[in-house]
């Protein structure tokens, strides 16, 4: 017994022994205090903080090296580093080691530019997985809100709310809308597809500033309304089915809500629109497929001639087109930009003909012409209203974010607004579209405008298919070659909250992914209607007016939840502000776009007369900064001519989803017409920027002086829209034209 009680007494010495020989082995661990860091330009120095645990009895080094490729900072331009750099904590140091970089403040405007930092080779230490890498943002002070013509005025004259737009139950349930109005200047009435409350609203709009409802008419016995237009009296409603793969119908009423005729349409008519002449009313039928994706009708577009009188109205007056014609070129259409890829999981893929979803139809001055925007599909069909044939099927495009003037802010986690460049498409995805002719002044032609909102194809039944997916989840893995600094980008603080698509971007087959594409391009564009050449894109211009507004650059990039106060940036790894509705109207000379904006509210307009270079004249909104008040989630827009207008001015009239409220402006002029207002200088881009040696594209005809770092002239450039730069030494380069804007060039 005494020998047994020594051991153990030799056993527990030991233990102790050994623990505190450990205790004095432990190796210290860096790490990075964050994953980012943010410093305005002209701070002078940007502070980045490793920090130590476990600290040993021995002192510890670590290098910290910048990182190639990761970053749109040039260093000996923006900031200084000399790499690697090497920090020392002493033995039993605690407190952090704080490397100071110098900042470079030049007077270019532009985004946001960051570059990365690595910790490498530790001596007596070990690093800390996933805080080896910091992103270091540098915030311009340079970058001005963008410019507002301002000769435009346009003056809240009220906001009708057509029902309690939520219950008062937690969560609150919704339970009216205002999506879509539709104004008919023969009774001076406003039509208001009430698709959550299922009733067509009916309002008296002989005086705009106080809107009085007339009637309201309960859609049940039809089925649920998506639209409304109307036309001397004469009001047609597209409505989908309970099911809604089967026919949907449009349903007629004369202004009253008297019903008048049904017939029958394709599958979610989700859009409805009279021809200018009158003659032809078109839906737009979504086809959308059922949970499981068992059940997946044809796309479509449905065209009545509503020439005779509604009493004589048949179905022979109806043809529904399907894009049946287009089956069994799904690969060229894809090689082509055209997104088409649905279908059951793990099933056979949909026909094109069922996987083309048309969104939004808009009509040719002369009535001949129907374009049609197929949201999830990223493109544009034309349809020839004489023979009922497609006549072109074209993609809109992507937008390329790691170019000057496509930056965007891509968290809903980080504090600062961070308009910056990364290697992401954005998939334009129009909603609404609208079609504008200029006169021969102006240079004549025909144009689409396009608001690029972006959907995702979310059907969550077993079988469905869900494209959305964060960035940073485990089931998106980037390639490692396209993306080697793959964790820093998937951290939530960087791309990691972002939504993107797991329907495109793996090129090679291999399972990863080596091009990111997110939803929406957070713009609008001018194509030309004819050839759907792309003759303007807004770049980064919503997001930067919104996060410059002096008054709702507080919500930016906000939702629109249901009565909750505004929460900014919860949107921006989204959609961001989600344009959804678009208008054209001419006032006198101009011709002027209105752009909603679905998540932070209001309306853009822009001056549209030279289609490749629109002017910003105003942003407006009427969302209350501090609760869920105000009008929220703007979808349909009407413009109201003077001539048809009650109070004999134009006037702007957004119908709000979420608020369920109708709000009309009224628009006047003030100052020189827009043919003498003065111009301000269009922002200058410049792509690919980097250059690799070869030639860079301009964004617009330049005349100016290209000048070196040391600000030299090297090169004059006269109505330009390229530049080559193989003979260019590699360096910083900054291009000033004879207007002012100016745009920095990096040649490698």
């Amino acid at each position: 017994m005494r020998q047994t009680l020594l051991s153990g007494a030799t056993a527990g010495l030991l233990c102790l022994a050994l623990a505190g020989t450990a205790a004095a082995q432990t190796t210290p661990a860096l790490r990075f205090t964050a994953v980012t860091a943010v410093a305005n330009e002209n701070a002078g120095t940007v502070s980045v903080p490793v920090s130590v645990t476990n600290p040993g009895t021995a002192a510890s080094t670590v290098e910290v090296a910048l990182v190639p490729g990761l970053g749109t900072a040039t260093v000996g331009t923006d900031f200084t580093y000399a790499a690697p750099q090497t920090l020392t904590f002493p033995a039993g140091a605690t407190a952090n080691q704080t490397l100071t970089i110098p900042l470079t403040d030049d007077v270019l405007a532009e985004g946001a530019e960051y570059f990365t930092l690595r910790l490498q080779n530790p001596a007596n230490a070990t690093l800390t997985a996933g805080f080896t890498e910091v992103l270091v943002y540098i915030k311009d002070n340079d970058t001005q809100a963008p410019p507002r013509a301002g000769n435009l005025r346009l003056n809240l004259l009220g906001s009708y709310q057509n029902g309690v737009a939520f219950t008062t139950a937690t969560p609150p349930v919704q339970i009216n809308s205002a999506e879509i109005v539709a104004h008919d200047p023969s009774t001076q009435r406003l039509y208001v597809a009430n698709s959550i409350g299922g009733k067509l609203d009916i309002l008296n709009f002989a005086t705009p500033g106080t809107i009085t409802p007339l009637a309201s008419i309960s859609m049940a016995p039809y089925g649920g309304i998506n639209s409304v237009a109307v036309r001397n009296g004469l009001v047609a409603c597209a409505v989908e089915d309970a099911v809604l793969q089967n026919a949907g119908k449009i349903v007629f009423f004369d202004q009253n809500g008297n019903f008048l005729k049904q017939v029958t349409a394709g599958a979610l008519p989700d859009m409805i629109t009279f021809s200018p002449d009158g003659r032809y009313l078109l839906t737009a039928n979504e086809g959308e497929p059922n949970a499981t994706y068992s059940n997946d009708p044809l796309g479509s577009v449905t065209v009545v001639d509503v020439s005779d009188p509604i009493a004589n109205l048949t179905q022979a007056n109806v043809t529904t087109v399907d894009f049946s014609s287009f089956n069994g070129q799904a690969a060229a259409l894809r090689a082509a930009g055209i997104r088409i890829y649905g279908g059951p999981a793990g099933g056979p893929a949909s026909s094109v003909a069922q996987d083309l979803e048309p969104e939004y139809v808009t009509i040719s001055a002369d009535s001949r012409t129907a374009y049609i925007g197929l949201q999830e599909n990223n493109a544009v069909a034309t349809l020839d209203l004489a023979t009922l044939q497609f006549t072109a099927l074209r993609p809109i495009g992507y937008q390329d974010h790691s170019q000057p003037g496509f930056s965007f802010d891509a968290s809903d986690q980080s504090a600062d607004v961070l308009m910056a460049n990364w290697p992401v498409r954005g998939m334009r995805q129009p909603d609404a579209i609208a079609s504008f002719e200029l006169p021969a002044a102006l240079g004549g032609g025909r144009y689409l405008l396009t608001a690029n909102e972006g959907d995702a194809r979310e059907y969550s039944g077993t079988g469905g298919l869900v494209e959305a997916v964060r960035l940073g989840n485990a089931a998106y893995p980037l390639d490692p070659t396209a993306f080697p600094q793959a964790a820093l980008l998937k951290n939530n603080s960087v791309l990691g909250r972002l939504n993107v698509t797991n329907k495109l971007g793996d090129t090679d087959g291999d399972g990863d992914f080596d091009q990111i594409y997110a939803f929406g391009g957070r713009s609008f564009s001018i194509l030309n209607a004819t050839t759907g050449a792309l003759l303007h894109d807004s770049g980064d211009l919503l997001e930067r007016l919104t996060s410059t507004d002096p008054t709702f650059g507080n919500i930016f990039n906000a939702s629109n939840g249901a009565n909750e106060a505004p929460t900014r940036k919860n949107r921006s790894d989204d959609k961001g502000p989600e344009p959804e509705g678009a208008a054209i109207g001419v006032i006198r000379d101009t011709t002027y776009a209105f752009i909603s904006l679905e998540r932070q509210g209001g309306v853009l307009v822009m001056n549209v007369n030279d289609p490749a270079n629109p002017r910003l004249v105003q942003y407006i909104n009427n969302r209350s900064l501090t609760a869920g008040t105000g009008d929220q989630g703007p979808e349909g827009l009407v413009f109201v001519s003077a001539a048809n207008s009650p109070t004999r001015a134009p006037l702007l009239i957004l119908a709000n989803e979420i608020s369920s409220t109708v709000a009309v402006y009224q628009i006047g002029l003030r100052g020189p017409l827009s043919t003498a207002t003065a111009r301000t200088a269009a922002p200058l881009y410049l792509y690919p920027n980097p250059s690799q040696g070869g030639q860079v594209q301009l964004s617009r005809p330049v005349s100016g002086l290209l000048h070196d770092v040391l600000g030299r002239p090297v090169r004059t450039l006269t109505k330009a829209l390229q530049l080559e730069t193989a003979d260019l030494a590699p360096g910083v380069y900054v291009l000033r034209a004879d207007d002012g804007a100016s745009s920095k060039l990096v040649v490698r």
